[in-house]
């Protein structure tokens, strides 16, 4: 039974300490209660499946549970796409993950550059390095801030759109959970 649970608690290192000891806590719970019943060690083993397939099933509901963004689930997604998606999930989670998290910095940093060129135009010194082309047409100075600022709004609610499908993705593969 520890072995089990020592397999489950390495594929979970990349959930918080307190999300993984709570993980094999229930499952340890749920052991001890089947034990009670007078089932086997091996046969519970066996009732619970592989312990890669509980582990992405757990792992999945735990990065899925809420859409928000931070660095720690950005580092489970990598971790549950590079153990559990598969072979089409490591290809297509890592980049629209990445492509996400590139949208919103993008999207934060573009209207920056507007106000930057702004300011810049205002002051009379027109800076060449910040500049918006959308195939022909280059904004004027005065068009330069409200086009960064849309275009900036449009790259982060692009990037929010992404990063929902990364975590509705990842909760459809785990869906495998196991009732204990």
């Amino acid at each position: 039974m520890h072995s089990y649970l020592e397999k489950i608690e390495k594929y979970l290192k990349a959930l918080s300490s307190s999300e993984r000891i709570d993980i094999i806590k229930e499952i340890k719970s749920a052991m001890l209660e089947l034990q009670n019943t007078g089932l086997t060690t091996e046969r519970i083993i066996e009732r619970l499946g592989n312990p890669k397939e509980l582990a992405k099933a757990y792992l999945g509901d735990a990065i899925s549970k809420n859409s928000k963004f931070s660095w720690r689930k950005f580092a489970a997604v990598f971790a549950f796409c590079s153990s559990f998606a598969g072979a089409i999930g490591m290809f297509v989670l890592p980049i629209i993950s990445t492509l996400s998290i590139a949208l919103m910095i993008s999207g934060v940093i573009t209207p920056l550059g507007g106000i930057i060129k702004f300011v810049g135009n205002f002051m009379g010194d027109d800076i060449t390095g910040i500049t918006i082309q959308i195939g022909a047409f280059t904004p004027s100075p005065m068009q330069f801030l409200p086009a960064s600022i849309v275009i900036g709004v449009l790259m982060f609610l692009l990037g929010k759109v992404l990063w929902r499908l990364t975590i509705k993705y990842i909760h459809a593969i785990s869906q495998n959970k196991k009732t204990l």
